[in-house]
Protein backbone atom coordinates (compact mmCIF):
# COMPACT_ATOMS: atom_id res chain seq x y z
CA UNK A 1 0.00 0.00 0.00
CA UNK A 2 1.26 3.48 -0.86
CA UNK A 3 0.52 6.60 1.17
CA UNK A 4 1.60 9.02 -1.56
CA UNK A 5 -0.30 9.32 -4.84
CA UNK A 6 1.56 12.14 -6.62
CA UNK A 7 3.43 9.96 -9.17
CA UNK A 8 0.27 7.97 -9.85
CA UNK A 9 -1.73 11.15 -10.48
CA UNK A 10 1.05 12.69 -12.60
CA UNK A 11 1.19 9.55 -14.76
CA UNK A 12 -2.58 9.65 -15.27
CA UNK A 13 -2.48 13.37 -16.11
CA UNK A 14 0.27 12.80 -18.69
CA UNK A 15 -1.53 9.92 -20.37
CA UNK A 16 -4.80 11.86 -20.55
CA UNK A 17 -2.97 14.87 -22.04
CA UNK A 18 -1.43 12.65 -24.70
CA UNK A 19 -4.81 11.04 -25.46
CA UNK A 20 -6.42 14.47 -25.91
CA UNK A 21 -3.58 15.49 -28.22
CA UNK A 22 -4.00 12.34 -30.31
CA UNK A 23 -7.75 12.97 -30.40
CA UNK A 24 -7.31 16.32 -32.14
CA UNK A 25 -4.68 14.90 -34.51
CA UNK A 26 -7.34 12.55 -35.86
CA UNK A 27 -9.16 15.54 -37.39
CA UNK A 28 -7.90 15.78 -40.95
CA UNK A 29 -8.77 19.05 -42.63
CA UNK A 30 -8.89 19.05 -46.43
CA UNK A 31 -5.61 20.17 -48.02
CA UNK A 32 -6.87 21.21 -51.45
CA UNK A 33 -10.37 22.49 -50.76
CA UNK A 34 -10.81 25.55 -48.54
CA UNK A 35 -14.49 26.08 -49.32
CA UNK A 36 -17.43 26.31 -46.95
CA UNK A 37 -18.65 23.01 -48.45
CA UNK A 38 -15.42 21.29 -47.43
CA UNK A 39 -15.75 22.75 -43.94
CA UNK A 40 -19.34 21.51 -43.70
CA UNK A 41 -18.16 18.00 -44.56
CA UNK A 42 -15.99 18.19 -41.43
CA UNK A 43 -19.00 18.87 -39.19
CA UNK A 44 -19.60 15.26 -38.08
CA UNK A 45 -15.92 14.42 -37.40
CA UNK A 46 -15.54 17.71 -35.53
CA UNK A 47 -18.73 17.18 -33.52
CA UNK A 48 -17.52 13.66 -32.67
CA UNK A 49 -14.24 15.19 -31.52
CA UNK A 50 -16.03 17.76 -29.34
CA UNK A 51 -18.24 15.15 -27.66
CA UNK A 52 -15.31 12.82 -26.98
CA UNK A 53 -13.12 15.69 -25.74
CA UNK A 54 -15.84 16.71 -23.27
CA UNK A 55 -16.25 13.06 -22.24
CA UNK A 56 -12.52 12.65 -21.52
CA UNK A 57 -12.27 16.06 -19.83
CA UNK A 58 -15.23 15.23 -17.60
CA UNK A 59 -13.62 11.89 -16.76
CA UNK A 60 -10.37 13.63 -15.87
CA UNK A 61 -12.09 16.17 -13.58
CA UNK A 62 -13.94 13.42 -11.73
CA UNK A 63 -10.81 11.26 -11.59
CA UNK A 64 -8.86 14.21 -10.16
CA UNK A 65 -11.49 14.83 -7.48
CA UNK A 66 -11.60 11.13 -6.61
CA UNK A 67 -7.86 10.89 -6.10
CA UNK A 68 -7.76 14.17 -4.19
CA UNK A 69 -10.09 12.55 -1.67
CA UNK A 70 -8.11 9.38 -0.94
CA UNK A 71 -5.28 8.66 1.46
CA UNK A 72 -3.65 5.64 -0.15
CA UNK A 73 -3.45 3.44 -3.20
CA UNK A 74 -2.37 -0.14 -3.80
CA UNK A 75 -1.40 -2.27 -6.80
CA UNK A 76 -5.02 -3.13 -7.51
CA UNK A 77 -5.88 0.56 -7.84
CA UNK A 78 -2.81 1.18 -10.02
CA UNK A 79 -3.72 -1.65 -12.42
CA UNK A 80 -7.42 -0.72 -12.42
CA UNK A 81 -6.38 2.80 -13.40
CA UNK A 82 -4.12 1.48 -16.17
CA UNK A 83 -7.04 -0.51 -17.59
CA UNK A 84 -9.18 2.66 -17.47
CA UNK A 85 -6.44 4.57 -19.30
CA UNK A 86 -6.18 1.78 -21.89
CA UNK A 87 -9.85 2.07 -22.84
CA UNK A 88 -9.53 5.86 -22.78
CA UNK A 89 -6.56 5.62 -25.16
CA UNK A 90 -8.72 3.78 -27.70
CA UNK A 91 -11.20 6.67 -27.89
CA UNK A 92 -9.26 8.72 -30.48
CA UNK A 93 -9.31 5.77 -32.90
CA UNK A 94 -12.95 4.84 -32.37
CA UNK A 95 -13.98 8.51 -32.47
CA UNK A 96 -12.18 9.06 -35.78
CA UNK A 97 -13.68 5.93 -37.31
CA UNK A 98 -17.21 6.83 -36.20
CA UNK A 99 -16.73 10.43 -37.36
CA UNK A 100 -15.57 9.27 -40.80
CA UNK A 101 -18.93 7.57 -41.48
CA UNK A 102 -21.70 8.42 -39.05
CA UNK A 103 -24.05 6.04 -40.90
CA UNK A 104 -21.89 2.97 -40.22
CA UNK A 105 -23.44 0.68 -37.63
CA UNK A 106 -20.10 -1.08 -37.12
CA UNK A 107 -17.98 2.02 -36.43
CA UNK A 108 -20.65 3.60 -34.23
CA UNK A 109 -21.18 0.36 -32.31
CA UNK A 110 -17.45 -0.04 -31.76
CA UNK A 111 -17.31 3.49 -30.37
CA UNK A 112 -20.12 2.75 -27.90
CA UNK A 113 -18.52 -0.57 -26.92
CA UNK A 114 -15.33 1.39 -26.21
CA UNK A 115 -17.32 3.75 -23.94
CA UNK A 116 -19.02 0.80 -22.21
CA UNK A 117 -15.63 -0.83 -21.53
CA UNK A 118 -14.50 2.53 -20.15
CA UNK A 119 -17.61 2.51 -17.87
CA UNK A 120 -16.86 -1.00 -16.62
CA UNK A 121 -13.22 -0.16 -15.91
CA UNK A 122 -14.26 3.02 -14.10
CA UNK A 123 -16.64 1.00 -11.90
CA UNK A 124 -13.81 -1.44 -11.16
CA UNK A 125 -11.45 1.45 -10.28
CA UNK A 126 -13.95 3.02 -7.88
CA UNK A 127 -14.62 -0.31 -6.20
CA UNK A 128 -10.86 -0.79 -5.79
CA UNK A 129 -10.56 2.68 -4.26
CA UNK A 130 -13.49 2.04 -1.90
CA UNK A 131 -11.89 -1.18 -0.71
CA UNK A 132 -9.03 0.64 1.09
CA UNK A 133 -10.31 4.22 1.49
CA UNK A 134 -13.28 5.66 3.35
CA UNK A 135 -14.73 8.28 1.01
CA UNK A 136 -17.98 10.11 1.73
CA UNK A 137 -20.52 9.98 -1.12
CA UNK A 138 -18.62 7.23 -2.98
CA UNK A 139 -21.74 5.05 -3.16
CA UNK A 140 -23.52 7.94 -4.87
CA UNK A 141 -20.68 8.19 -7.39
CA UNK A 142 -20.83 4.46 -8.00
CA UNK A 143 -24.59 4.72 -8.61
CA UNK A 144 -23.90 7.39 -11.23
CA UNK A 145 -21.45 4.97 -12.87
CA UNK A 146 -24.17 2.31 -13.10
CA UNK A 147 -26.66 4.84 -14.54
CA UNK A 148 -24.05 5.93 -17.08
CA UNK A 149 -23.40 2.29 -17.99
CA UNK A 150 -27.14 1.69 -18.45
CA UNK A 151 -27.44 4.76 -20.70
CA UNK A 152 -24.50 3.56 -22.78
CA UNK A 153 -25.87 0.01 -23.07
CA UNK A 154 -29.19 1.49 -24.22
CA UNK A 155 -27.21 3.65 -26.65
CA UNK A 156 -25.54 0.54 -28.07
CA UNK A 157 -28.91 -1.11 -28.72
CA UNK A 158 -30.31 2.02 -30.40
CA UNK A 159 -27.10 2.39 -32.43
CA UNK A 160 -27.78 -0.95 -34.11
CA UNK A 161 -30.78 0.76 -35.74
CA UNK A 162 -29.75 4.43 -35.73
CA UNK A 163 -25.96 4.67 -36.27
CA UNK A 164 -25.62 8.38 -35.36
CA UNK A 165 -27.24 7.86 -31.95
CA UNK A 166 -23.93 7.55 -30.00
CA UNK A 167 -23.50 11.32 -30.22
CA UNK A 168 -26.86 11.79 -28.49
CA UNK A 169 -26.41 8.91 -26.06
CA UNK A 170 -22.96 10.02 -24.96
CA UNK A 171 -24.21 13.56 -24.37
CA UNK A 172 -26.87 12.09 -22.08
CA UNK A 173 -24.24 10.10 -20.21
CA UNK A 174 -21.94 13.11 -19.89
CA UNK A 175 -24.81 15.04 -18.34
CA UNK A 176 -24.55 12.89 -15.20
CA UNK A 177 -20.84 13.61 -14.85
CA UNK A 178 -20.57 17.23 -15.92
CA UNK A 179 -21.05 18.48 -12.38
CA UNK A 180 -18.61 16.41 -10.30
CA UNK A 181 -19.20 15.36 -6.74
CA UNK A 182 -17.06 16.95 -4.12
CA UNK A 183 -15.60 14.56 -1.60
CA UNK A 184 -13.32 15.26 1.30
CA UNK A 185 -10.67 13.13 2.89
CA UNK A 186 -11.69 11.38 6.07
CA UNK A 187 -9.09 10.61 8.69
Amino acid sequence: MFERTERFEAFTDAVVAIILTILVLEIHLPDNDHSVHALMEMAIPFFSYIITFIFIATMWVNHHLLFNSIDRIDYRIIWSNIVLLFFTSLLPATTAWMGSDINSVLSSSLYVINVILFNLSSINLKKSVMRINDIPKMEQSLQKEWISLAINCFTLIVTLFIPFFPLIGLLSSIFFWFIPERSSKTN
